[in-house]
């Protein structure tokens, strides 16, 4: 098996099982019996836990920067794409519950860190869609984008916390899909959000 397979593998496996047991209950030596793979091999590429827990999150972030990448590539709508690239990203973090994601927090402070400088380094790809959406007509012309994505990203950040989800009972998937939706209704026109309706109608699960 190529290096970089065997480390993809590693790492996607890692996050399957990391998110099914979260940081506290989760061994190398778990992961090493889900992957058929002896903990010499795994410790080879990752020295210790938390190197690899690190490494599993770097691993997430590129699959994100990917649907970033594909989403504004693919799809010429930019008011779609707002829409679906926040309903990738709550698919990423519903699959995590959030008592985990409050334990990966708690655990490794200066992992989360990076999971936060990581939510706010994506401000610019979002102030170039809707500023993409208000040259097109699809989004209201009277609104500063650059001020929206600022305190879009930001109210992202700081609200969507571990906590929250707990102390509110509420189920992160659905929440990131029902503030998308309203947030959405703000700052697109009827144009835009004749597009985004079309989508969801396509989409709807």
């Amino acid at each position: 098996m190529k290096n970089y397979q065997q480390l993809n593998q590693i790492l996607g496996e890692g996050f399957e099982s990391v998110s099914n047991s979260g940081v506290r209950a989760f061994t190398v030596e778990s992961l090493a019996k889900r992957l058929s793979m002896s903990k010499k091999t795994i410790y080879k590429h990752f020295p210790t836990k938390e190197n690899l827990i690190h490494s599993i999150i770097l691993y997430i972030f590129e699959q994100i920067n990917g649907v970033f990448e594909t989403v504004m590539k693919d799809e010429p709508n930019p008011a779609v794409q707002f829409v679906k690239i926040m309903e990738n990203i709550s698919k990423f973090a519903g699959r995590t519950p959030v008592n985990h994601l409050a334990e990966l927090k708690s655990q490794y402070p200066q992992i989360w860190k990076e999971v936060e400088a990581f939510r706010l380094g994506h401000q610019d790809d979002f102030y170039t869609i809707l500023k993409n959406a208000q040259e097109q007509s699809f989004a209201r012309e009277e609104i500063n984008m650059r001020t929206m994505s600022i305190v879009y990203i930001n109210i992202i950040n700081s609200t969507f916390q571990p906590e929250f989800f707990l102390q509110n009972d509420l189920p992160i998937r659905d929440t990131i899909h029902g503030f998308v939706q309203i947030v959405a209704r703000g700052i697109f026109n009827e144009k835009g959000l004749k597009a985004i309706n079309i989508y969801n109608e396509k989409h709807a699960t």
